[in-house]
């Protein structure tokens, strides 16, 4: 699934991560704030939180990981630790949206609008190949 990712987005991800790192805490308070809005009265406390810290986590890893090797980690872990954190399709549609206003507004207007992008483009992948890398049991078995 990294595949889907070009060299053009590659290259803008490469040069911007530094900057993305360095401002990862900002950017788990910005999105746990971003991600408060789903919690209801019935979500466990702290679950925007961890949910937050997770979720940047992993784009932070797996883009790491991307620029380093060319490809994705193994990715079949994560549906099965996202089903015992209680984070989901509507978690993952809630950070995908805040993801670029937010690293609009802490990396200011150093990289281009397209630069912002490609971390969009990223997370979408990661959340696609970790879809495609979990399969159900039945899945696996031979026919």
């Amino acid at each position: 699934m990294a595949d889907a990712l070009g060299t053009r987005t590659r290259s803008l991800l490469t040069r911007s991560l530094p900057l993305v790192q360095q401002r990862r805490e900002a950017l788990v308070q910005r999105m746990e704030n971003a991600l408060a809005a789903l919690d209801g009265k019935d979500s466990a406390t702290g679950q925007a939180e961890v949910t937050a810290v997770v979720l940047v986590d992993l784009l932070l890893d797996e883009t790491r990981q991307l620029i380093e090797t060319g490809a994705f980690g193994p990715l079949g872990h994560v549906r099965g630790e996202h089903y015992l954190l209680d984070i989901n399709g509507r978690h993952y549609s809630r950070f995908g949206d805040a993801l670029m206003p937010i690293l609009r507004d802490l990396l200011g207007p150093i990289p281009p609008r397209e630069a912002l992008a490609a971390w969009c483009d990223c997370f979408w992948a990661i959340i696609r190949a970790a879809d495609g890398a979990t399969q159900s049991p039945a899945a696996a078995m031979p026919g």
